[in-house]
């Protein structure tokens, strides 16, 4: 039997009078209870707490229930800037330093676990919400603690006529070498090669390619190379492809000590010693060598280190300081002078650097006494080992699943005070002083804040790109932005300003909030203010400045390239640098010897650590605002500048290849325009959006933050590996362009350079190409609003 709570049935008069009086009651009820709701919100609207995490206290447009904290629709606190500026402490910085380099921490040592553990008790001392480690199981590399790599000269008899030191001279307090690891280059081949020797300027391709056209054999000969012009992986990669056994690379005195300087060496100044030898890694890849593509976590598969996967270099390697380098060219002794050692013909004008006594260089191969034969002996060892990222973080309120980080690695060869300890004793003071504010109760950011302290970048950004790989569906969705802070300070002209286009806005505005270090610099106030004067960025076209700092594409020589061209992340880095232009030098002169002590860095470089604290107060105000503010402080327009710019590159340098191999670059321009019309669009409605209204903020958010992921190519650029999948800010193999352009773009443009008629390589450049305009496209419709972004064909 079914029941009927309400019958309305026109012939039951009861039922009549029923429906009436139970009308009535509705009514009413439903007009009181409104009236208590007004009441009530009205109260709660009126009454509004000052203390921004009450709930339901907002009044107006957007949030006003109860139960919702008002903290979704505050704007940012404008006084965590001003706490930043005041509070971030020069001699913090400073001791954090002493601290940290007191002993090498190579990765994957007990030291460098200690260090890790370290700074993860520091970061919850200094009130974070949560600080953990994390381990990875990877290949790492080590010099035998007993044999050191050396190398040898020797005469028909065996006997040695030259031989290289040990280790690097002690010049301060600070250098141990009888404590030191001895210099090598990690992941090297090991074993004892003897050959006639070459010398192949900066082992570049065209380097090779210059010696074969003149008919110079570097097959079964060792080659000595200088540093510079391209990474040390690859001058070793293409020795070996050439035949050549073994590999010696030296940092000369033209591209590592001013022309005008004589003998004036560290500890008296930066400039490098004559025993200087800088290490470094020669894995060509990215992460673990033996779990490319994925986390080195127990469950994983790893390749032999003979597989070709692993990319590990197959032929002995090992550094040398330039007084050895000398001895190789000119050398006396017991009496006998082996004069110009090294035969050949004279090296082509642009191979000539600055070797003691040397008006030109000789190729080889061999000696002029050709009874004299090189041996080099490297006993370099590839092992398994645990090394641990470390991470902070200060849980964001609103946005908790939103992470901007800030980061920097923590291993380094020696003791490592500029690479990467600067950055990593600044980054310190800087959690200090915002973990002060949460724990104090006086802040937390919007969104969350992760500091991370990546192991054993130095053999090949493998920390971070093992988390990556490890967390990549999470950071894809999650991920606001990177901020890496490698080498804080190498000298006191600029900043030096890396970062992807959406940042850039944001980067100027914190170097506009920092005052200028120099205070008697009474014209610029301001560190833009001296940025903008020291490295202001130009017009292509005409030269002419575009009145803004320059800040240039990150690449892949950092934590920042994993996260930038491989997950798509929008990074940023903020140096005080030294200016080096029209002395030639490529790099600050002491990286990776056992000369960037703590001393080079408090006596020569940063004395009062005024620019340390500079660089992090800029970072700090950046990871402020990128947290705190309701709607990111990301400009998509600027994209728009840059693609142009590398366009206008492509068109200046290889105009013939664009007519010959029939590129559309008016195609090119097109998607080009249709972005910037695109990111004008979506700003006007971004400007206009009603900011408490929660929603409508995430959209505009989560249009912005996932910008930067448009721009990665699923399938790599052509004929790389998975780490390069960014089509605008992947580094090039070969760089065809003088200038920055698009990478795959450069290294088709190159390939054809050598082969014009190939047509794998025609097919290639034209491939390429059309999945550079498509994925600009491709970008310009992820700004459309979002019922809106169908391709329209009428």
């Amino acid at each position: 039997m079914s029941r009927k709570f309400f019958n309305f049935s026109d012939t039951d008069e009861g039922n009549k009078k029923t429906k009436s009086y139970r009308h009535i009651i509705v009514v009413v009820l439903v007009l009181c209870i409104s009236f208590v709701i007004g009441l009530l919100i009205g109260h709660f609207g009126i009454e509004k707490d000052s203390n921004s995490s009450k709930e339901g206290t907002h009044s107006g447009d957007g949030v006003f229930l109860p139960g919702v904290p008002e903290a979704i629709v505050r704007d940012a606190d404008p006084t965590v800037s001003d706490w930043i500026l005041k509070e971030l402490n020069a001699e913090r910085i400073r001791e954090n330093l002493r601290n940290l380099v007191s002993s090498p921490h190579v990765a994957g040592t007990a030291r460098d676990f200690e260090q890790a553990n370290d700074i993860r008790k520091f970061w919850l001392d200094v009130g974070l919400d949560v600080a953990e480690t994390t381990p990875y199981d990877i290949l790492l590399s080590y010099p035998d603690d007993v044999k050191p790599n050396l190398l040898k000269v020797l005469n028909s008899t065996s006997e040695i006529v030259l031989q290289s030191p040990d280790n690097e001279l002690n010049l301060t307090s600070e250098e141990k070498p009888w404590d030191f690891p001895f210099p090598y280059l990690g992941y090297s081949g090991n074993g004892t090669v003897q050959g006639r020797i070459v010398y192949v300027n900066y082992a570049r391709t065209e380097d090779f390619d210059y010696l074969e056209a003149n008919k110079v054999d570097v097959s079964r000969c060792i080659v000595l190379a200088r540093y510079g012009k391209g990474g040390r992986s690859g001058k070793v990669k293409r020795a070996e492809d050439r035949g050549a056994i073994g590999v010696i690379l030296y940092s000369d005195p033209a591209d590592y000590i001013a022309p005008w300087v004589s003998d004036d060496y560290y500890p008296d100044s930066v400039w490098i010693p004559p025993t200087a030898t800088s290490r470094g890694s020669i894995f060509r890849g990215t992460g673990d060598p033996l779990t490319p593509g994925y986390p080195a976590i127990a469950s994983a598969y790893r390749y032999d280190e003979t597989d070709e996967e692993s990319q590990l270099p197959m032929i002995p390697a090992m550094p040398i300081g330039f007084q050895f380098a000398e001895k190789l060219s000119r050398y006396s002794r017991w009496g006998r002078l082996y004069d110009m050692m090294m035969g050949g013909e004279d090296a082509p004008s642009g191979w000539t650097g600055r070797l003691l006594n040397q008006t030109s260089y000789k190729i080889g191969p061999g000696f002029n006494d050709s009874s004299l034969m090189l041996e080099l002996s490297v006993h370099t060892r590839n092992e398994r080992r645990i090394s641990y990222n470390a991470f902070g973080m200060i849980r964001g309120e609103v946005e908790p699943d939103r992470y901007v980080m800030l980061g920097n690695h923590r291993d380094s060869w020696v003791l490592g005070a500029i690479d990467p300890s600067s950055g990593t004793a600044t980054m310190m003071e800087l959690s200090r002083v915002l973990g002060q504010l949460v724990k104090e109760g006086k802040w937390r950011p919007r969104r969350s804040i992760i500091f991370c302290s990546w192991g054993a970048e130095e053999f090949g950004l493998i920390g971070s790109t093992e988390w990556i790989e490890e967390n990549s569906n999470v950071l894809d969705f999650r991920s606001v932005a990177y901020i890496n802070m490698d080498i804080a300070v190498t000298g006191n002209y600029s900043i030096r300003g890396l970062g992807s286009p959406p940042v850039f806005s944001a980067m100027y505005r914190a170097a506009q909030k920092v005052p200028n270090p120099n205070t008697s610099d009474t014209e610029h106030p301001t560190v833009y203010d001296t940025w903008k004067a020291r490295r202001t960025l130009n017009n292509p076209e005409d030269g002419s400045s575009l009145n803004i700092p320059k800040i240039s594409s990150p690449g892949a020589g950092s934590d920042y390239g994993t996260f930038q061209i491989r997950a798509g992340i929008p990074c940023a880095d903020f140096r005080y640098d030294q200016d080096y232009a029209g002395e030639g030098i490529l790099f600050y002169p002491l990286y990776h010897t056992s000369y960037e002590t703590f001393y080079a860095v408090d006596e020569l470089i940063d004395p009062g650590f005024v620019l340390h604290s500079t660089i992090g107060k800029m970072s700090g105000e950046l990871l402020r605002d990128l947290a705190d503010s309701k709607i990111i402080p990301f400009n998509m327009s600027d994209y728009g500048l840059f693609l142009e710019h590398y366009t206008y590159a492509m068109e200046k340098n290889a105009s013939q290849e664009i007519i010959d191999y029939n590129i559309n670059i008016t195609e090119l321009h097109r998607v080009i325009d249709l972005y910037k019309e695109e990111a004008v669009n979506f700003h006007k409605i971004a400007n206009n959006v009603n900011t408490n209204n929660p929603v409508d903020v995430r959209r505009i958010n989560d249009q912005m933050i996932q910008l930067e992921r448009t721009f990665l190519d699923p399938a790599s650029l052509p004929g790389r590996t998975q780490l390069y999948r960014h089509l605008i800010h992947s580094t090039p193999q070969n760089s065809a362009i003088p200038e920055a352009s698009f990478p795959g773009m450069q290294d088709a443009i190159y390939k054809l350079r050598q082969e014009p008629d190939n047509p794998d390589f025609i097919r290639e450049l034209q491939h390429h190409f059309s999945v550079l305009v498509f994925t600009i496209q491709a970008a310009a419709y992820s700004l459309k609003d979002s019922t809106e972004f169908f391709r329209n064909t009428m």
